[in-house]
């Protein structure tokens, strides 16, 4: 029985450290640090994947090294599934939505811009071109 308890402890420990490495650090005073995450549902539209396209490629093109340096990341949440739901309730996403999260100088801010991405997803151009001059006004 006790070596049972051991190994349960150990799993236990093995999976929050897991856990832990894996989660969002605050950015530290003077740096800027933004997640860029894309909510979507099981069953997901045109539209939506047409979202998470552009998004992808304005910041693997043109944010790329802010991308290789962790100042900006990308992140795909279901909110389907049930080990999403504190995120999701934590932004109030309960189907597609896009948000940038920004950790600038200890503090964090949430910008919605899941109306403006569907109102610009027809057009790829426009779409990329504002959402790289968000970003960069926020670094």
């Amino acid at each position: 029985m006790r070596h049972l308890f051991t190994i349960s402890l150990v799993a236990f420990f093995a999976l929050f450290t897991a856990a832990d490495a894996h989660a969002q650090q605050p950015a530290k005073a003077g740096t800027t640090r933004i997640d860029v995450i894309d909510f979507h549902t099981d069953h997901r539209c045109k539209t939506c994947l047409t979202i998470e396209g552009l998004t992808k490629e304005v910041l693997n093109s043109t944010f790329a090294p802010q991308m290789k340096s962790g100042a900006i990341t990308f992140r795909l949440v279901n909110v389907d599934d049930k080990a999403n739901a504190t995120i999701a309730e934590d932004f109030g996403a309960y189907g597609t939505a896009l948000f940038l999260h920004v950790h600038k100088n200890g503090k964090a801010e949430k910008i919605d811009l899941t109306e403006w991405a569907f109102m610009k997803a027809g057009d790829a151009a426009a779409f990329k071109a504002e959402l790289t001059k968000r970003i960069q006004a926020l670094l």
